[in-house]
């Protein structure tokens, strides 16, 4: 009688580890994941109330602003310190539904939940996988940082919504109507944070170096540059109204040299520092934020060619601010939530989860890029990209200015895409070769 081969502890631990995705498979596993992602994110809003602090009160102050007739203005002075995109935002969902912080946390809500949607048809389309798609809105749903996000009022949550409703609708849809509306949608995005212009130009060319059979040159190019025009009848106007209100050119906001000279000045560590002498040399006034941004640049690229060598050292120092930290958002509730110091422990160990979380989210975006020099052919070419591409994007933003943990809020659906797709491909490998191992095993039995 032949013998019955013996499984392993190795086998064993392998098909325990393949099973344990199997739960991805079932018909209810999107709406009940959609449901905790909700849940999640509603609790804070409603069991842990918190105050606007530092850049959440100054949005919400400006949205109130906007929505009562008092225009963008701060202490009765026209102002365009922040680009209006959000306060914008903010302004017309307090005329219309009323001038209270929690419409604003309900919108949060709302655009987190389209972020989960966008997400999971990106990766869908992009990877070319049901299972990283959600498994990837798993580890969406349970990340402590974006969770906490959702009760402030911060630019984060509506500024990534846009953003990957802007390249879904370009990637997916074809027709001229959704042209527009992405490059309305680009619009919108670049009136809250306008260093994301070249993105579109991104695409374009992600198009024209596609498959042969998906790419029309000619109308590639001109849907480009549509998408551009939309985005300049968007953003032209407000320049307009800038260069009237401040008697010069004005683009968007007035706030790019003070950001320059914070992360640029003899005390920068990498981060944001905006106490050193030298930045207090802006002499910032509402009344005179044209001229406080003007000197603010002038003293950052004064500082940058006298001290070029130093300038070079915080190059991997800003860097590391941006990428190495997440969990920021803990900050927001120290400040504004009223019990933070008796629930302290709890917040800090959650931080420290998130963080072990967030690290493993990196590491499997650089997994993901072995996995794509193997597999690289199951996946949508260049598509696939993108997200590398925003994650250097932003680096080199800033490696000019400064490191900050938020910055990199709008990539992490992308990093998350990537690590969620590497973790299906390493069980796949790891079944593969479990298998063939007992495969082998049966046929020397």
């Amino acid at each position: 009688m032949p013998r019955t081969p013996k499984i392993s502890h190795t086998q064993g631990r392998g098909v325990t580890a393949a099973s344990s995705f199997r739960i991805l498979d079932s018909h209810y596993f999107i709406p009940v994941c959609f449901l905790l992602f909700v849940a999640l994110r509603a609790a804070p809003i409603f069991f842990l109330p918190v105050e606007m602090d530092s850049d959440s009160s100054w949005f919400l102050g400006r949205g109130l602003g906007i929505a009562r007739g008092e225009g963008y203005s701060e202490d009765g002075y026209p102002t365009a310190y922040w680009p209006v995109g959000y306060p914008g935002f903010l302004g017309v969902l307090f005329y219309l539904f009323g001038q209270d912080q929690f419409v604003g946390q309900m919108a949060n809500l709302l655009m987190a939940a389209g972020t989960f949607f966008l997400q999971l048809e990106l990766t869908r389309r992009i990877f070319r996988s049901e299972a990283a798609a959600r498994l990837g809105v798993l580890l969406l749903t349970i990340y402590p940082n974006n969770i906490a996000y959702t009760s402030f009022l911060l630019t984060e949550i509506y500024f990534t919504f846009l953003l990957l409703l802007a390249v879904y609708l370009y990637i997916a849809r074809r027709g001229w109507v959704w042209v527009l509306i992405s490059g309305l949608t680009f619009g919108l995005a670049a009136l809250t944070k306008p260093q994301i212009v070249f993105l579109p130009g991104l695409l374009v060319l992600f198009r024209l170096l596609g498959p042969k059979s998906e790419t029309h040159l000619h109308e590639d190019i001109v849907k480009g540059l549509v998408i551009y025009l939309i985005m300049a009848a968007v953003l032209v106007p407000w320049a307009i109204r800038n260069t009237q209100v401040f008697g010069e050119v004005v683009l968007i906001s007035t706030n790019g040299g003070a950001t320059l000279l914070t992360g640029n000045n003899p005390s920068a560590d990498g981060s944001y520092v905006e106490n050193d002498p030298l930045v207090v040399q802006r002499n910032f006034s509402v009344q005179d934020q044209v001229g406080a941004d003007r000197r603010a640049k002038e003293l950052a690229l004064a500082w940058i060619r006298e001290n070029p060598g130093r300038f070079a050292e915080l190059v991997p120092l800003k860097i590391w601010h941006l990428w190495a930290k997440n969990g920021e958002a803990e900050w927001a509730y120290q400040a504004g939530y009223q019990h933070y110091q008796q629930y302290q422990p709890i917040f800090r160990s959650v931080r420290w989860i998130n963080q072990i979380f967030y690290g493993l989210l990196l590491a499997g975006s650089v997994a993901a890029l072995v996995f794509l020099a193997k597999k690289g052919h199951s996946v949508a070419w260049p598509w696939v990209l993108f997200g590398y591409c925003m994650m250097i994007y932003l680096t080199l933003i800033s490696v000019v200015f400064s490191g900050q943990a938020r910055f990199h809020f709008p990539a992490m659906p992308w990093v998350i895409m990537y690590a969620a797709w590497a973790a299906v491909m390493l069980r796949e490998s790891l079944s593969r070769g479990l298998s063939g191992q007992f495969e082998s095993q049966n046929r020397h039995a």
